[in-house]
This record gives structure tokens, C-alpha cells and sequence, in this order.
């Protein structure tokens, strides 16, 4: 990982803005099936610094795109958090893994996934923007104007 930046509060000095993305593999849990491997690709943007995004990969041209805090994923790799579409914790069966739960008005999934793999990633995230700087790399007046303008 080559990331090494430094994010500029001053009005007349632009941030400069970095990505970063692993990719992961996941295991679906299917009821009365083997586990179906979905490659994963997470991502960290500087742009968003408190969210990670997660793009399910399939052999289709539809991708899926979920977007869930940082924090969540830190805090899950402890014990069980979030609540609502997405929560992810320590996985019972596999101390080795988290697991990852996924819910829709449509339906739901779960999946596991290395926790090393996850732990990894978010090193990295952290290496580019450290627990509590998150807030130094966004631009409220930009922000602010864009709710402005609708």
C-alpha cells in the first residue's frame, strides 16, 4: 500500500483524495447447499471516510453495491454489531471468520469471510485515515452547498 497523505483543512488548498480496495472472498451460507464463494472487492475512499463499500462480484454484468460504516466493521470483528440491513460479528462456527448478515425487504443473506482478510483491509484504512480524522477530510462548505443546491 502506497497511501501516504496527509489531508489539508486550509480553504485554499484542495484535499487530495485517495482509494483503496481489497478484494476478499466470501462464503454464502445456502440452507440444504454447499457454500457459494462470491469474490468481494472492498473499498475505502478518502471522499467517504466513514463508510466502506462492498461489491459483489458475480458472473452477471449487475454487480451489488453495499455500503455500511467503517466503525461497524471494526466494532464486528469483536463482537456482534449493527443493526437493520447489515450486522456483523465473530462468527460461531468458525472462530477463524466473521460473519456477515445482509437484509432486504426482498431477503436476506449471510455469508463468512476470513477475519484476518477483513482486519487486513482495514488496517490499511486506518494507515490512510486514522480512528477520529475521518472528519478532517471532508469539506462542509461543499458539502453544505450541495444540500443547497438540491
Amino acid at each position: 500500500m502506497n497511501n501516504e497523505m496527509t489531508p489539508s483543512t486550509s480553504e485554499n488548498v484542495p484535499i487530495e483524495h485517495v482509494a483503496h480496495s481489497h478484494d476478499v472472498v466470501f462464503m454464502r451460507a445456502t440452507p440444504n447447499a454447499e457454500d457459494v464463494l462470491v469474490d468481494v472487492e472492498l473499498c475505502y475512499d478518502t471522499c467517504d471516510p466513514f463508510a466502506i463499500k462492498a461489491r459483489f462480484l458475480r458472473d452477471t454484468p449487475q454487480e451489488i453495491d453495499w455500503l455500511f460504516s467503517r466503525e461497524l466493521l471494526t466494532a464486528g470483528l469483536l463482537q456482534l454489531s449493527g443493526e437493520g440491513d447489515v450486522r456483523i460479528g465473530p462468527s460461531t462456527s468458525r472462530p477463524d471468520c466473521l460473519q456477515v448478515e445482509l437484509e432486504t425487504p426482498e431477503g436476506a443473506a449471510r455469508f463468512t469471510a476470513h477475519a484476518e482478510d477483513l482486519k487486513e483491509f482495514l488496517d490499511c484504512s486506518h494507515a490512510m485515515v486514522p480512528r477520529g480524522d475521518e472528519s478532517l477530510w471532508i469539506d462542509f462548505e461543499v458539502e453544505l452547498g450541495k444540500l443547497a443546491s438540491g
